[in-house]
């Protein structure tokens, strides 16, 4: 079976580390038939791992991972095939930089009221980004001296929560309703639905299960009504019930499911490339008839 993986992230994306020429690496040291690059809001590495493959059997699928917001929750929609040169991408995204901004002064401003030692200059003194994420707050957090002795990171540092500690940090402290949480301004869902669909492309629910359930099934259809075609079921994210149960919901809204790993790199240390199930490249010959390729 030609194994894929439909959701990797390289250095383009602010939480990964990985170059595009490493992930290619990566991949065919894995003999994967096909990769999807799928950088947060950005789609500059789409053009580099296509010229780095020119002439070879690795496929490269165009995509990006929108960060979107539906009603009170944030969902991931990830957009494949779609014209990833398009300046209608910036427009959408206007305006999620400076909200990235503030973000992360205010993100800082509590983590310092629940009394953790970390300042906004500390963390700006270690990167070349003006809005460090989540992840990137946490590694200068955990590393900071003064905070070895701290109870409540003891389990990041050697405890349960050690194997990704930057990304559990993330998970409990700056998720949506965690304790750190600082809401940030970020495109509806629908709108990145209909784009994807407008450019030419495939929308797909990211790894749904971070922040649903297989049964909130009214969410699933109002995004279908919007355009949505599929959902990654078979996601590093999801338990086996998790996967189970969104594989059934997709077969019953006859939408398609996907799998990718949401590879990252050392954000994410326990997820390695083309490790996750159901990773078979007859999910690409669907996505291409989705596209309205009908040679597949």
């Amino acid at each position: 079976m030609k194994e894929i993986d439909l959701h990797i992230h390289t250095n383009y994306s602010d939480d990964a580390d990985y170059s595009v020429q490493e992930i290619i690496k990566k991949a065919k040291e894995k003999k994967l038939a096909a990769i999807a690059i799928t950088d947060h809001n950005v789609t500059d590495g789409v053009d580099e791992a296509l010229e780095l493959t020119r002439g070879e059997d690795l496929e490269i699928i165009p995509g990006v991972e929108f960060d979107t917001r539906y009603r009170d929750n944030t969902l991931h929609i990830l957009g494949y095939y779609l014209d990833w040169k398009s300046p209608k991408i910036d427009k959408l995204l206007a305006g999620m930089e400076e909200a990235k901004k503030e973000q992360f002064y205010k993100r800082i401003a509590r983590l310092q009221e629940l009394g953790f030692n970390i300042t906004a200059q500390e963390v700006l003194a270690q990167t070349d980004h003006e809005r460090p994420l989540g992840g990137f707050i946490a590694e200068v957090l955990l590393s900071k001296p003064e905070n070895q002795g701290n109870d409540k990171l003891q389990t990041y540092l050697k405890g349960d929560k050690s194997d990704q500690p930057y990304f559990n940090f993330y998970l409990d402290y700056f998720k949506a309703g965690a304790k750190a949480y600082v809401p940030c301004w970020k495109p509806q869902a629908k709108d990145a639905i209909e784009l994807i669909r407008q450019l030419g492309g495939v929308a797909i629910l990211a790894h749904p299960g971070s922040t649903l359930s297989y049964n909130d099934k009214e969410v699933i259809d109002d995004l279908i009504t919007a355009g949505l075609q599929g959902l990654e079921s078979y996601s590093t994210y999801h338990d086996q019930e998790e996967i189970e149960g969104f594989v059934k919901l997709a077969k019953q809204k006859e939408i398609l499911s996907t799998a990718g790993s949401d590879f990252h790199g050392h954000l994410k240390p326990k997820i390695e490339l083309g490790n996750v199930a159901g990773n078979s490249y007859r999910i690409v010959k669907e996505l291409k008839k989705l596209r309205g390729d009908r040679d597949e």
